[in-house]
This record gives C-alpha cells, sequence and structure tokens, in this order.
C-alpha cells in the first residue's frame, strides 16, 4: 500500500470520526419520536333551568354544561378517545368521538371560573383555568300551566353585566318555532296570546348572541386549540 493511499485512509478517518463525536450520531432505536399534537375545542354552557321537559321537571337546576374535542393534528383530525379531562374536579364521560358532562353548581354561590386539566398518554398534561364572565338566568315566566289566551311576557336577567340574546319559543310537544329573534337588547319581550298554541308544551330559551373564546397555548397543542364560553337559559311551560 503506497504511503499517498494510507495517509488519505487516515484523514478519511478521523473526518468520520469527528463528525460522529460532533453529535451526528443516529437516534437510538429504544427513542420514541414525540407524540403528534392534538387539536383542542372545549365549549362550557352555563345553564339555568328553571324546569326542563315539563313544567313540574328539574326545577331550578343550575349546571355548567361542558363539551370536549380532541382531535389528532387539526380540528378535522381523527378523535383522541383515550384522553383524561377534567373540568371543576369532573371527569367527562366518552361520547363516541367527544366528551361531556353536565355539571350542578349551586345557584346561590355561581362560579364565575372554571378549571380544567386534559391529560392523554406520552404528552404533558395541559392546565388551565377559565373565567366564566356572566350568568344569564330567565325570570319570567316560571314553570306553570298557562290559561290559553293569555299574552306571554319572558323576562330575562343577567347577573354581571347586559349583553344582547337570541329568544326562541319552541312547541315542544308537537315540533316547530313558535317565536324566534336572533338578537335582542331588551330585557323583556311579550309573546301575543292568540300566537300561543293550547294543550302543548312550550320550550322557552334564551341564549347570549356573543359568546367569550378563549385560546390555549401549551406544549403538544395544535395552534388554534380554544375554550368557548355561551350562556343560555330555559323554561318550560304547559298550556290548558
Amino acid at each position: 500500500m503506497s504511503m499517498r493511499f494510507r495517509f488519505a485512509t487516515t484523514f478519511l478517518l478521523l473526518a468520520f470520526g469527528g463528525l460522529y463525536a460532533g453529535g451526528q450520531e443516529p437516534m437510538p432505536r429504544d427513542q420514541a419520536p414525540a407524540p403528534p399534537p392534538v387539536f383542542v375545542r372545549l365549549t362550557l354552557y352555563p345553564t339555568a333551568s328553571l324546569s326542563r321537559y315539563d313544567y313540574n321537571n328539574d326545577l331550578d337546576l343550575f349546571e355548567v354544561r361542558v363539551y370536549a374535542e380532541v382531535r389528532l393534528r387539526s380540528p378535522v383530525g381523527r378523535p383522541v378517545t383515550d384522553a383524561d379531562i377534567t373540568v371543576m374536579s369532573q371527569r367527562l364521560d366518552l361520547k363516541t368521538d367527544h366528551y361531556e358532562k353536565r355539571i350542578v353548581v349551586d345557584k346561590d354561590a355561581l362560579p364565575d371560573q372554571a378549571d380544567f386539566e386534559i391529560a392523554i398518554g406520552g404528552r404533558t398534561v395541559f392546565r388551565e383555568t377559565i373565567p366564566i364572565p356572566d350568568w344569564l338566568v330567565l325570570s319570567e315566566p316560571r314553570p306553570a300551566i298557562l290559561e290559553s289566551g293569555q299574552d306571554l311576557l319572558i323576562r330575562w336577567r343577567f347577573i354581571r353585566f347586559s349583553a344582547p340574546v337570541g329568544v326562541n319559543v319552541y312547541d315542544f310537544r308537537k315540533g316547530g318555532d313558535l317565536f324566534k329573534q336572533e338578537e335582542s337588547g331588551e330585557t323583556e319581550i311579550t309573546i301575543p296570546g292568540d300566537k300561543v298554541p293550547a294543550e302543548t308544551i312550550l320550550r322557552i330559551f334564551v341564549m347570549t348572541s356573543w359568546f367569550s373564546k378563549r385560546f390555549l397555548h401549551g406544549e403538544g397543542l395544535v395552534r388554534g386549540s380554544e375554550v368557548n364560553v355561551i350562556p343560555w337559559s330555559q323554561v318550560f311551560l304547559r298550556t290548558k
């Protein structure tokens, strides 16, 4: 072997050895790649039900209704079904492709914030506290049997500040909207008695025309992950 060939071989070995020592070594086979990020959409509905399903069912029931979507990589990605999600210390239940829970709260001490935690295997646990900006509560009508032909007064209030709402009156037994107004800046509205059908059940509900949105930022979360808070209230009446 010539002197020139030995010199070139030694130079190449030293060069590759320097690269290897400089951090160019391959990833160990037992080191798993980082898990893909997830998109999270959490929606909270502060809910004030003067009654539900009928005029004398679940009277004055106040809840925070929670729905959560967790998807791989984007809002349209595959649903993640092994997440452990808690809101206000209550674990959400998996429902096919999303999570949900109705959390009953004290009507005399309505919460103004909600703590939540999301844990998914192999990822950092995400925790945050979300403000509940307001509660919307119907004050009229109370659950009752309504005389036919009477005007129907609908009145509502906010706990902290007033805002526009959408007003809906629905024939719960026969189906169909009886009255619908997308945005009202008032705090009451009257439905004429001749517009109210007899012998049925009415569902009246009001919902804020706005909602509170907050974007979530954290390790392993897709940009655009969000929390939405939408207050609303409902009551059921029976008509003669």
